[in-house]
This record gives C-alpha cells, structure tokens and sequence, in this order.
C-alpha cells in the first residue's frame, strides 16, 4: 500500500531513479567487465540470467537471426554489432519490453514496417547506425510513442520527407543523421518534431540550408551540428526562429564570410537576428577576414571556436556588441593582433587562446584592456619578449591560467611571472635557465595547481625547488634533460601533489629512478617516468608511495624489477603498472604478489624468457595480464597462482615450444578467460606426464574459455592434451599451422564449444565421429585447407551449427544430406571444385533457415530447375560468381522470397533472358545485382 502511494504520488521521483538507472546501465558498456555468456547462445552475453536478462550483447559474431528466446525474455537493453544481420524479422522484439535498441554494422538495407511492433510504449533509445539504410524507415518508426533517442549515423539516406518522422512528434528529442548522404533539406524537414532538441547532420553533403527548415513549431532545438559539410555560409535565415538553439556547430564547411552571403556573392540585408549561444564552432572553414561587426547577428557566445581558419587580418571592432567568453583563435596564422580587435569584449572574455599562430609580440596594453580576463595561452608562436612586467602587470590578481610554452616563442624568465598571484595552471617552454630551485617561484600565488615545464632543455631541479608553490597537485617535467634531482627536490609538495610526469624528461646519463626523492609524496595517484633510459628501478622506489593508483615506465630499459618493489600491505590503491617496452628477462618469484587493487599489468615488448614458479601470485582482482612479444621460452610450474579475475592473458609473439594447462589451473576461475599463445613456436602438443605428477591432479581442468594457438607450427594434438580444457572452452582458434587431420579423439568431446577455427591448415581428412560430443558448436571454420571429401555423417550430431567455411579446398561434392538440422544460417563453399549446385546436400530444414550462401569460384554451370531454389525461404545473399554458368532458367530466382543480394558476375559465357524475366518474382526484394563481365547484349527495364 505504500508502495502504491509513492508510485502515484511521486513519478518525478520515479523518473529520476530510473534516469539514474539508465545512466549506470550504459555507464557499463564502456567498463572492460564481460558479462557472462547468455544461456540460450553463448557467443552473446547477458548482465542477467532469466527471466530478466538485463543488458544483452551480441557482438563480431555471425547472427543472421535474432535469437528466438530473446522475445520470450525481458530484456533491458540489446546491443547487435556487427553479426551479418541482413533482415529483421517483424515482431521479432514484441515481448522484450526493450528500453534500448542497438543493431549496428550490419548489412541491412532496409527495417520491415512491424519490426517493432510490442515495443511502442517501452522504446527510448533506438540505434541504426552504421548500416546501409537507404531510407529513414518511417513506417516502423511511427508507432514508438516513447521515442526520445534515433541514430541513424552512417548510413545511405540521401533524402527526407515530410512525413519521415509522422508518429514521433510527441517524444523523439535527439536525432542522429550523421554521415549519409544529404544533399539537400526541404522546407519543414523537421518542424513535425516539437520536442527536438540536439539534431547532427555532421558529414553529409549539404551546401545550403532552405530558410523554412526549422520554421514554426521546433521551440526546444537546442543544438544543431552541420560539421563536415559543404556549407559557403552560415544559414542565419534558417536559424533565425530557433529562440532556444545553444549549440551551433559548422566545422569543416566551406564558409568563407561571418557575413550573411548567397552563392552569387554578399547579400546587402538586415537579418533580425541576435542568437545567444553557448557554442558556436567555426574551425577549418575558409574564413580570411573578420570585418568589423563580423558577429552581429550573435548577443551571447559563451565558447567561440576559429580555429584552423588562415585569418589574414581582425579588423577594429570585430567582435562589437558581442558577449564573448571563451575565444579559441588556435592555428590561424595570426601574425598581428590589435588591441581594438577586441573592443566590445573587455567585461566579458575569460579565456582567449592565440596558440598555434605566428605573433612575435603584443602589444603593451594589449591586456590591459581585457578586465576580466583569466586564461591566455600563446603557445607555439614566435613571441620576442613577452615576458616584461609591463604586460602582464594588470594581472597579478585575476589571471588563472597561462601558456607560453613552444619552442619557437624566446626563453621566458620565470622571475618575470612572480607577480601573478592568481596563477592556477601555467604551462612553459624554453626557458632563459637550466635548473630549477627555491627562488625560481618566489612570491608565487599559493593557488598554483598545475605546473607544465615541457621542451625547456632544464638539467637540474634542486632541493625545496617548489617551496613557495606548496599547493601543486599536478607537475609536469616531461621532455626535458633533467640528469639531477636533489633528493628533497619535492619536499614542499610532497602532500598535495597527485600526479608526476616526467615522461622523456630523463638525460640519457641518468640510469637509475631517482627514487630517493620520490619518498616525500604521501598523496601522489599517477607517477609517470616512461619514455627514458631508466635501468635500474630499486627495490625500494615505491615503498613511500602508498596511495599510486598508476606507474607508467614504459619505453626504458629496465633489466630486472626485484622483488618487493610492489608490495600488498604498501600499495593497496594499486591499479595498472606500465612495464612495456623494456630489457627485463625474467619475471622472478614474487614479483607481483598480494596486490589487491591491480587490474592490469603490461609487460609486453620485453625480453623476458623465463616466468620463475609464484610470479604472478594472489592478485585478486587482476583482469588483463600482457606478456606479448617477448623471448618467453618456458613457463615455470605455478607461474600464475590466484589469479580468479583474469580476463585476458596475451603470450602471443614469443619462442614458446611447449604449453601446459597446468599452468594456469588457478587463473581466470572466475571469469570468461581468454588466452592467446599465437604466434609462438608450438608444435606437437602433448600432455605432459611430468606436469601431471608434480601436481597430483589426475583430473586437471582449467576455466579457459577462448584459446588462441592460431599461427604457430602444430602438425599434432595428443588425444589427451585438450582434456583440461574441454569441459570450459567456447572458442577454440587453430588456424595457420600445419594439421593435417581432425579427429574424434581431440575435438570430440567438448560439449560447450561454440566456435572452432581450423582454416590454413593442410587438412586432408574429417573421421565420420569427429564432433560425437561437441554438439554445441555453432561456427565451423575450415577455408583453406586440402579437403577432398567429407564423410556423410561428419554434421550427424551437430543440432545447433549456424555458420559452417569450407572454401578454398579440393571440394567436387557434398554429401547427400550432409546438413540435416534446421538452424543452419551461413554456407560457404566458395573456390572449390564443385559443377553442381549442392541442393541434396541441405534437408528442408537447414535449407529454410539458410540465409547467406557463397559459391562463386566453382564449376557450375546451370541453374535449370525451376523449383530447385524452392526450399529456400529465408536466403538473403547468394553469390554464384566466377562460375561457369551459361543459361539461367526464367523464372529460377522467383522461389527466392527473401533474396536481396544476388550476384552473377563474371560468368563471361551467361546470357540472360532478353526480357528479364530471368529474375522474375524477385523485383520487390532485390536490392543488389552483380552482373560484370557477362555476355550482355542488351539491358531491358
């Protein structure tokens, strides 16, 4: 009862917690965290088990059908990306109640008008992107009342129409067009949708905006993106009716005036316009010239970006009447800027940007005039002398930020910069000393947090160097020479500083962390010395440092990382440690041990060729483990001890010859665990008796879900070598070795794998039992190998395969029957030897729920039975290419009801009906016609 009378007296409260919800829901579609395989089809993952399966992904996987228990569950969110999904079958999703919809990269080009039919009052969020929609799929659309979000980036749709959005005035808010192929906008394009507030029509080809676009009705448009487009001039009449608009984004056009211009040239006409934005961004277009009153048309401008633009000249007065706070003027080959330029300005601009130009000095009041100034960057110009007191005298209590760095602007002189009081954030370069020490920041300002001293050639920073900025929290000295730091260099900032980069900041004389005067920073998160000739790390260089969360060394040449330089009770907050690219050549007993927080540890790139027994113990919580490219040669017994978490371990690219399970009987117990041994030195794998005394397990398994033995030399499996594995692996990549036969004994009994790889490989033979107990598998991938023949029976116990390659072999059959269950989406039989088309191969059932079917690259030759595609319901693309067909019967593709990509080229002696009824019955569903290099006299409509 109280339950009901929150909910009846509190839905904004409702609302907010499921906003909350929502925010944290897709939150984790950025986190590295897998969610487990879903039950009903291993090769998605589902964040819960049934009834309510929470967020479901299916991705980089082969789907041609959406799963059918997927519409008998309740589902949160579906993410579809990149599975081959060509066609959505209507009701599909009826019983979901889908909050958000994600089918992406696939090839579909169109979406069937009841596509969404059950989801009108739960649909909030619906992603097409990345398809090839050729048109805004209207009639489906129109039913979703509760629309808020569409992306239809990336995509075909060269037009819109009117009634392109009819159904969803009442709730779409956010409208995605990006990267389609616009040309033009009709009048009212989008004044059916009240409610709109952000539309992207970034990366078309639009060069103008019809001024009746956005008219009447559209009173919420906040933001508009128009980047990426062929646009001569901003469309003031199109935006003049849009009082709320926020955002105003016309990047990369083609715009050449601030001034209001036709095709024909200037436009001499008083516009009622004065937008108040808080963006509007004008990078790289072709603006030479701001003329006097150039932004007129604008009252407010809250961040205004010129970037990229090659500005001849700023005349007086450019910015008059005009309320600019943020001025980004970066890269525009400025090589004078007057004091009046800014007239208009001086109560308003905060932070103006002139980085990136060509000024070799401003003038004396040039400041002075600009009151409310707070940060300035002249980065990257040719600055002579900027650094009098003169110039900057008026801001010694207001300015927050400064950026002088840039190699090309004269040495600056820190004991010039001492009056500025209010400095937080100063960055330089080039400086007029070497060193740094205790007077350098005398009379300071207390608030300086960040301090950037990069390409300043500095050597030495003494002792108590930043005594009079105690309150940094960020310092960076990367690229610099630095071969001395005195050992109470940081003691004045060894409580509040957090971050220390000191990336190629080393000379290459210094060879040793100096970890001495590391010990001072009690609250340091980040530290960062990579990119150096650093060797020697001491065992004792972190031990101050309890609250690091990450230690970047990458990029030195570390020998050897002892044991005890991290350490569990010290360094509790410990989450990534960067040790790629270094000399190390062993990882010894213990190095990484008992750390509680680490997630992930990089040692790739190395020389490591030995892992000694208890290397990696007890880490807890450790997700990704990188040891590729190295020398490692041998892995000692218990290398990887406790490691429940990990996720990802990569010893790809090393001198591997042998691999046993037994290595890693305690890692990745608890996780979806992936290892990848590619491109190693394997060749034959055999169980190792050795290993299976020193253990005791008779029984050895290990929670391996995806192996990678992809490119090494394996001519051999031993019977027994898969059998830690068999019971935990989903996919299994065998590819580019040197097998020659599959059998029973090795694949035959792993009842959950999903997904087996043996292409390039020199396989002759299949036994008949091959798969007996493997009957979950679904993908078989078995291209180019020397198969000859294929046992009639090889598919016998395979209920649940989808997806099946056996191109490039020797193939000039397939058994009768060879595909017996339903269920079977995708055959490839492609540059094989076959003259037939193998129909008796496929029994109704798998023939039914075919949808992809490649032959191209065989010997057939005719298609001339009129029913012989009849039992093919659901097939979607067939590719007969590179044949050598020569008649097709009238009327042969008209059994073909799905059929929407259908490719005949390069079949040089085929010659087709004259009055195209070859594909007769085919017209309302084909939508792609392959038909090069044929004997083509004539082309009928």
């Amino acid at each position: 009862m109280i339950l009901q009378n929150f909910v009846q007296t509190s839905p904004k409260i409702l609302y907010f917690i499921l906003t909350l919800y929502v925010a944290y829901s897709e939150s984790r579609e950025v986190d590295s965290v897998r969610d487990p395989p879903c039950y009903f089809n291993p090769l998605c993952t589902c964040s819960k088990a049934v009834p309510d399966l929470g967020i479901v992904r299916c991705q980089n996987t082969f789907l041609s059908n959406i799963p059918p228990t997927i519409n008998t569950s309740k589902v949160f969110m579906l993410q579809l990306d990149n599975i081959g999904l060509r066609t959505i079958k209507p009701h599909f999703l009826q019983n979901t109640g889908l909050y958000k919809l994600s089918i992406t990269r696939n090839p579909i080009f169109g979406i069937p008008d009841d596509a969404f039919l059950g989801l009108e009052r739960t649909l909030w969020k619906l992603d097409l992107s990345n398809n090839q929609l050729l048109s805004v799929p209207s009639k489906a659309l129109r039913y979703l009342q509760k629309l808020r979000f569409l992306d239809l980036t990336g995509n075909k749709i060269s037009r819109l129409f009117l009634d392109s959005w009819k159904g969803l005035e009442n709730s779409l808010e956010t409208l995605n067009l990006a990267e389609n192929s616009l040309t033009y906008l009709s009048p009212d394009t989008f004044t059916g949708l009240p409610l709109l507030d952000t539309i992207n029509l970034k990366g078309n080809n639009l060069r103008e905006i019809d001024p009746s676009v956005f008219r009447d009705g559209m009173d919420r448009l906040s933001h508009i993106i128009l980047a990426d487009n062929q646009l001569s001039s901003i469309p003031y009449l199109a935006l003049s009716p849009l009082r709320m608009l926020k955002t105003l984004d016309l990047s990369y056009n083609r715009i050449n005036r601030m001034n209001p211009t036709i095709e024909s040239g200037t436009i001499n006409i008083q516009l009622d316009v004065r937008m108040s934005l808080d963006l509007l961004n004008l990078q790289y277009n072709k603006i030479t010239i701001l003329e006097p009153g150039a932004f007129q048309y604008f009252n407010v401008l809250n961040k205004t970006y010129l970037d990229g633009n090659h500005l001849n000249a700023i005349e007086e007065n450019a910015f008059q009447q005009t309320k600019i706070r943020e001025l980004y003027l970066r890269d525009c080959g400025l090589t004078h800027v007057s004091p009046e330029v800014f007239a208009g300005l001086e109560n308003y601009l905060q932070i103006l940007d002139l980085s990136g130009n060509n000024l070799t000095g401003l003038e004396d009041d040039f400041l002075l005039r600009l009151n409310s100034l707070r940060s300035l960057s002249l980065s990257d110009n040719l600055l002579k002398g900027f650094t009098s007191i003169e110039a900057i005298n008026g801001f010694q209590h207001t300015l927050h930020g400064l950026d002088l760095s840039g190699l090309r602007n004269d040495p600056v002189s820190i004991d010039n910069l001492r009056r500025l009081k209010s400095l937080r954030v100063l960055h330089l370069s080039h400086l007029s000393q070497r060193s740094l020490n205790m007077d350098d920041f005398y009379e300071f300002g207390a608030d300086l947090e960040e301090l950037h001293i990069n390409f300043a050639e500095l050597q030495t920073i003494k002792n108590r160097a930043f005594h009079s900025i105690h309150g940094l929290k960020v310092l960076d000295l990367s690229e610099n020479t630095i071969n001395q730091i005195e050992n109470e260099a940081f003691a004045d900032i060894g409580h509040s500083l957090t971050t220390l980069r000191i990336s190629h900041g080393l000379s290459s004389s210094t060879q040793t962390l100096p970890y001495e005067s590391l010990k001072v920073f009690s609250s340091l998160q980040h530290l960062d010395f990579s990119n150096n000739k650093i060797r020697s790390v001491p065992d004792t260089s972190f031990h101050f440092l309890k609250m690091l969360k990450t230690v970047e060394l990458q990029d030195n040449e570390i020998e050897d990382i002892q044991k005890g330089t991290f350490q569990g009770n010290i360094h509790t907050q410990l989450e990534t440690i960067y040790l790629s690219f270094n000399n190390l050549k062993t990882i010894p007993e213990s190095t990484f041990s008992d750390l509680p927080m680490l997630e992930q540890l990089y040692l790739d790139d190395n020389r490591i060729s030995i892992l000694e027994k208890h290397a990696f113990v007890n880490l807890e919580n450790i997700k990704r483990l990188n040891l590729k490219g190295n020398k490692i040669a041998t892995i000692s017994f218990e290398s990887f001890q406790n490691l429940p978490e990990l996720e990802d371990l990569d010893m790809s690219y090393n001198q591997l010859t042998d691999f046993q399970f037994s290595a890693l009987d305690q890692a990745g117990t608890l996780a979806t665990f992936r290892v990848n041994i590619s491109h190693n030195r394997l060749s034959d794998l055999m169980l190792n008796d050795d290993t299976d005394t020193e253990t005791g397990f008779e029984n050895l398994h290990t929670n391996i879900k995806i192996l990678d033995l992809s490119f090494n030399n394996i001519t051999e499996i031993s019977k027994q070598y898969l059998q830690p594995v068999e019971m935990s692996l989903t996919h299994l990549y065998i590819s580019h070795n040197y097998m020659l036969n599959v059998t029973k004994d090795v694949y035959g009994n792993m009842p959950h794998l999903q997904w087996l790889d043996l292409s390039f490989n020199r396989i002759l033979e299949f036994d008949y039992d091959t798969f007996k107990n493997s009957r979950n598998l679904q993908g078989l991938i078995i291209s180019n190998n020397l198969i000859a023949e294929l046992p009639k029976d090889i598919f016998r116990y395979l209920h649940n395969l989808r997806v099946v390659d056996f191109s490039h072999n020797r193939l000039r059959f397939l058994p009768d029957n060879l595909f017996r269950a339903e269920g079977l989406e995708r055959l490839d039989v492609s540059h094989n030897q076959l003259s037939r088309l193998p129909l008796s191969s496929l029994s109704v059932g798998a023939s039914a729920t075919l949808s992809e079917l490649d032959l191209s690259w065989n010997g057939i030759s005719s298609l001339n039975h009129g029913d012989m595609f009849s039992k093919f319901e659901s097939l979607s693309w067939l590719d007969l290419s590179y044949n050598r067909l020569v008649q097709v019967e009238v009327g042969v593709f008209g059994l073909l009801p799905k059929i929407s990509v259908l490719d005949l080229s390069h079949n040089s002696q085929l010659s087709l009906e004259r009055h195209g009824k070859s594909f007769q019955g085919i017209e309302d569903s084909l939508l792609v016609l392959k038909l090069d290099n044929l004997s083509l006299t004539q082309v009928t409509n």
